[in-house]
């Protein structure tokens, strides 16, 4: 069955919901020369992380619950609606149908997350896509959080690289702990916050190919499993850059294209009932929201999130809620 390919329009419509300057669209990568390819790819991955935060809001503000990852519906949610992103099968498998429309040689990989209170890997509950130019392979990832890669990585085996800086990043192919079949190797991917911390492992992947179907597959654990994360806490991230600022009582919203000029500095944080700005390892602000509407504002203020009152009233009485239950309208 042949892959899913977005039609120019839609081309459009994407660079427009990422504030991609018209001067600096591109429809068709095929012909360009490697080293164009990679600063096209470069521009893309920064767009995608500033403006389509790592989120699982429909989880809980909304009445159906569900994570729908078949692509006209992602097109529709992600491209049409401002500020909203979606978590990683989401983010990942859009970004992977933009990469694909675009004429880019890219695969997705299923991953498994470092979980550091058993210091083992979990199961396949995590995506990302490889890109292929001039054999080389990169490693791009829109849905993994403050951590992750900020740009596209190239597959070099150990090599330490810096991500936002004082933090780094390294790939190591090697095995795993838990395989049976000690000849087995993955990438691992993994992150310190300074050069004086010891490498974390975050998450890895095989180099070989996952398919739609078992995007799909994938999709029902973080969406279902009650004892996952995302079932007990509201949480968003987006990156920042060195022109977003806070000194306007709206905050910076969602990037200007403006902004987006600027190099990637920092994240926002929402976890929970918590948000944080940290730019360069440093927190840039910390604020508690002790009811709804206080997070609610912060998701407009930070991420340029409005929702809808019918999706704000889902979220009453479970466990994810913040506050009273008489606090539940939607920012003024």
């Amino acid at each position: 069955m042949a892959r899913h390919t977005f039609t120019r329009e839609q081309i459009d419509r994407y660079f427009d919901r990422i504030c991609l300057a018209p001067s600096q669209r591109i429809y068709n990568v095929v012909e360009l020369a490697d080293s164009d390819k990679v600063t096209f790819l470069n521009l893309l991955q920064k767009h995608q992380l500033c403006k389509m935060p790592w989120e699982n809001l429909s989880m809980h503000y909304s009445w159906h619950r569900v994570i729908n990852v078949r692509p006209a519906y992602l097109f529709k949610k992600m491209v049409y609606s401002a500020g909203v992103g979606g978590y990683c099968m989401e983010a990942n498998y859009l970004f992977h149908l933009i990469l694909h429309s675009l004429g880019f040689d890219v695969f997705m990989a299923g991953s498994r997350i470092f979980r550091t209170n058993t210091n083992s890997y979990g199961g396949w509950t995590h995506v990302v896509n490889l890109v292929t130019i001039a054999g080389v392979k990169y490693l791009l990832d829109g849905g993994m959080g403050p951590n992750g890669p900020n740009y596209p990585m190239p597959l070099h085996d150990g090599k330490v690289v810096t991500q936002i800086a004082p933090a780094q990043m390294r790939l190591d192919y090697e095995g795993i702990a838990q395989n049976l079949d000690k000849s087995q190797k993955v990438w691992v991917y993994k992150h310190r916050y300074d050069e004086t911390a010891e490498m974390v492992p975050v998450y890895c992947f095989p180099d070989f190919e996952f398919l739609p179907a078992d995007i799909e597959s994938m999709n029902f654990e973080p969406m279902l499993n009650p004892k996952a994360v995302f079932a007990r806490k509201v949480m968003a991230v987006r990156f920042t850059t060195d022109r977003e600022t806070d000194d306007s009582s709206d905050g910076p919203g969602s990037p200007s294209q403006e902004a987006l000029e600027g190099e990637i500095d920092g994240s926002l944080s929402l976890n929970h009932d918590v948000l944080k700005w940290r730019r360069h390892g440093k927190k840039f602000l910390e604020l508690t929201l002790d009811t709804e509407a206080a997070r609610l504002r912060a998701l407009k203020r930070y991420f340029g999130i409005t929702l809808q009152d019918e999706d704000v009233e889902a979220i009453h009485g479970t466990r994810a809620q913040v506050g009273p239950d008489t606090e539940l309208s939607g920012p003024p």
